[in-house]
């Protein structure tokens, strides 16, 4: 089955047990999100709010394509993809 990498900030990925990269099966994004969803719960309280919509400080990059200018969540990924997700870090 065809996969994408997901790659997830430093940030992210301590709610991935230390997990920053790993592979998922290929297919829209929201069929991406839900299988890392399913490899690391925690994940979701840090990205979405309660009605599913990604959080503001959350950013994802399908290569160079930032997820929120391609106006849905239901667009494809192909195979072989790089998905990155971030979140911004405050410090002061």
């Amino acid at each position: 089955m065809p996969e994408v990498e997901v790659v997830l900030s430093t940030p992210l990925a301590q709610f991935a047990d230390g997990e920053s990269k790993f592979r998922v099966p290929a297919g829209t994004f929201q069929e991406i999100i839900d299988k890392v969803y399913e490899r690391h719960p925690t994940l979701r309280v840090r990205m979405e709010d309660n009605s599913g919509a990604l959080l503001p400080f959350v950013s994802v990059y399908i290569g160079e394509d930032n997820i929120r200018d391609l106006g849905s969540l239901d667009v494809a990924v192909a195979p072989n993809s790089t998905v990155m997700i971030m979140s911004a870090v405050a410090g002061g």
